[in-house]
């Protein structure tokens, strides 16, 4: 009786110590502190000529999105205009482009992408 006991005691304990945890991405070299992490997404790819580098450029609202500049995107999703869906990570960037005011630059750690 009280090695069941012990066992169901040990067993909640247990289950209720345990924390998920998410996978991140695989950091982008530039990359500053981590911001934020985003699940299914939606987004268009584009290609910024001056920084030779593809984005995918997120509506907040109106007049801001969130661009993150993509270090792992693969060359089959390098397409500019391509809706994409994604989970990934997003870094502090270095990068003080915009293309609207409210534009808010980042790096972005791609976990999974899709076409739309």
């Amino acid at each position: 009786m009280r090695a069941r006991l012990f066992l169901l005691v040990s067993l909640l304990l247990s289950l209720g110590s345990c924390k998920t945890k998410e996978a991140l991405a695989p950091r982008c070299a530039n990359a500053g502190a981590l911001v934020k992490q985003v699940k299914n997404a939606n987004g268009v790819v584009y290609y910024d000529s001056a920084q030779s580098s593809y984005f995918i450029r997120v509506p907040n609202s109106f007049d801001s999105h969130d661009l993150g500049y993509t270090c792992n995107l693969a060359s089959n999703y390098q397409k500019t205009g391509l809706k994409v869906n994604f989970s990934g990570t997003y870094y502090q960037s270095d990068k003080q482009l915009g293309f609207v005011a409210g534009d808010k630059n980042y790096y972005l750690s791609l976990l999974s992408i899709q076409e739309q």
